[in-house]
C-alpha cells in the first residue's frame, strides 16, 4: 500500500497542489512551522479519516476559507477477500474491479480516496463510493505515525497509554474495534442513567457492560503478552540497555471473567458513581505500566530514556502489525528524534521497522542521518512543497 500522489486544497497552510509521492521514501525538509507536519497529517487523514493531532475537523480548513479537500491515489496489492492478509475486510473495495479502481502494470490495484469538508460536513469517498463509517477505510492503508507527542503514551495519563494499546490492537483486529465501540456506547448510556439514578436500567446496562468489558480484557491480556516480546526486542536495539523492559497490564476489574462477580463490583460502587455521575471501574480505567528490574521505569527514566521508550513502542507497533497480518504498514516519521543525540538517532534508524512506504520530516541538515536512502526529497517553505 503506497501513495502515487497526494493532492491538497485549502488544507491547513499548504498550497493547493498535487505532490508526486511515487517512491518508497519521501523526505520533507524545512524549518518548523512551514507545513511539514501538515503534509503528514494530510496523508494520515487519507488513511484513517481523522487526524493524529486534533479531534476538531474544522481545523483542517485553511484560515479564511470555508472548504477543504485532500485526495490520494494509492496502490494496493492484488489480494482477494477472506485471506489472512485481509483479516478485517469482509468486502474490500480493492478486490473489486468496476468500482472506480484500476489495475497497475505490476498487477496491483490503483485506488482513489478523497476526504473533504464542505459547509462543516466531512465526506469520505473511496473509489467513487461514499463511505458511511471510517471503519470501511482504516484497514485499506495501515499507517503508523511517529510524532513528538508519542512520549505521552509513556509518561502521560492512563488514558493516553490505553489509547496506544487500543490503536495497536485495532490496526489488525476489527472485532476488538467493534467491541470497544460498543463498550464505549454502553458506558456513555450508563453514565447518563447514573445521573438520573434509574436503578432498573442500571442493572441491564451492568450486564451489557460486563459482557463487552470481559471481551476487551481478554484481548488486552493476550495481546499485551504477545506485544511484549516484540517491544522488548526493539527497545534493546534502540536503547542498547542490558536490562529488558516489560509492559504490565493492570485491568480495573482484575482478570475476572465471571459476569456475576463483575456485576457485584459495579454494585459496590453504585453510591459513589451516582453521586459523581460516572462509572468508576471497567476497561476504561485499565492501566499499563513499563517495568524494568521490577520497578516502574517511567518514574526514574530521563526525558531521553522516555523518548526511547516511545520510539520503541511505535516501532514495535509497526513490527507487530506486520507479524499479525503479513503486510508492511505505511510509516510517517514527524520530528520524533529531536531529543536524541546523534548516536541514538542512528541506532533508531538502523532499527526502523519494515515498511511499504515512509514519509520523513527533518529540519535542514538533519536528513544526513538517513544518508544512503533513495527517494524523493522536498523542501517545505511557507506551505509550498518543492522537489529538490
Amino acid at each position: 500500500m503506497s501513495f502515487f500522489s497526494v493532492s491538497t486544497y485549502n488544507f491547513r497552510n499548504l498550497e493547493n497542489t498535487q505532490i508526486n509521492t511515487n517512491a518508497k521514501n519521501i523526505f520533507l525538509i524545512g524549518e518548523n512551522g512551514h507545513g511539514k507536519t501538515n503534509f503528514l497529517e494530510a496523508v494520515y487523514v487519507l488513511c484513517f479519516g481523522n487526524s493524529f493531532r486534533t479531534k476538531i475537523d474544522s481545523l483542517f480548513v485553511k484560515e479564511d476559507e470555508k472548504e477543504m479537500s485532500v485526495k490520494g491515489i494509492y496502490e494496493d496489492e492484488k489480494k482477494e477477500c477472506g485471506t489472512d492478509v485481509l483479516p478485517c475486510t469482509s468486502q474490500s473495495p480493492q478486490a473489486i474491479d468496476g468500482d472506480g479502481s484500476s489495475r497497475t502494470e505490476q498487477g496491483g490495484i490503483k485506488n482513489s480516496i478523497l476526504l473533504s469538508i464542505v459547509k462543516g460536513k466531512k465526506t469520505i469517498i473511496l473509489n467513487e463510493k461514499k463511505i458511511k463509517d471510517r471503519k470501511e477505510i482504516i484497514y485499506n492503508i495501515p499507517c503508523v505515525v511517529f510524532s513528538h507527542d508519542d512520549i505521552y503514551f509513556v509518561n502521560g495519563t492512563p488514558d493516553r497509554r490505553r489509547t496506544f494499546f487500543n490503536q495497536t490492537i485495532s490496526l489488525f483486529d476489527c472485532n476488538y474495534l467493534d467491541n470497544l465501540r460498543q463498550y464505549e456506547k454502553i458506558l456513555k448510556n450508563r453514565n447518563a442513567v447514573l445521573k438520573n439514578n434509574d436503578k432498573e436500567i442500571i442493572s441491564v446496562l451492568d450486564m451489557q457492560l460486563a459482557e463487552k468489558g470481559i471481551e476487551l480484557i481478554r484481548t488486552r491480556e493476550k495481546i499485551t503478552e504477545e506485544f511484549n516480546e516484540t517491544f522488548s526486542a526493539v527497545f534493546s536495539k534502540v536503547s542498547a540497555f542490558d536490562s529488558k523492559i516489560k509492559i504490565l497490564y493492570n485491568p480495573s476489574w482484575g482478570f475476572e471473567s465471571d459476569i456475576e462477580k463483575i456485576k457485584k463490583i459495579l454494585l459496590s460502587k453504585i453510591e459513589a458513581e451516582t453521586a459523581l455521575g460516572t462509572t468508576l471501574t471497567g476497561p476504561h480505567r485499565d492501566r499499563f505500566y513499563y517495568y524494568m528490574n521490577k520497578k516502574d521505569f517511567t518514574k526514574i527514566a530521563s526525558t531521553g530514556q522516555t523518548r526511547l521508550i516511545s520510539l520503541a513502542l511505535k516501532t514495535a507497533q509497526a513490527e507487530f502489525y506486520r507479524e499479525k497480518t503479513g503486510k508492511k504498514p505505511l510509516v510517517l516519521l514527524d520530528d520524533a528524534l529531536l531529543e536524541l543525540d546523534k548516536q541514538k538517532k542512528i541506532r533508531f534508524i538502523e532499527s526502523f521497522p519494515e515498511y511499504e512506504q515512509a514519509f520523513f520530516t527533518f529540519l535542514p541538515g538533519e536528513e544526513k542521518i538517513i544518508s544512503g536512502k533513495n527517494g524523493i526529497f522536498y523542501t517545505v517553505s511557507n506551505g509550498a512543497i518543492k522537489e529538490r
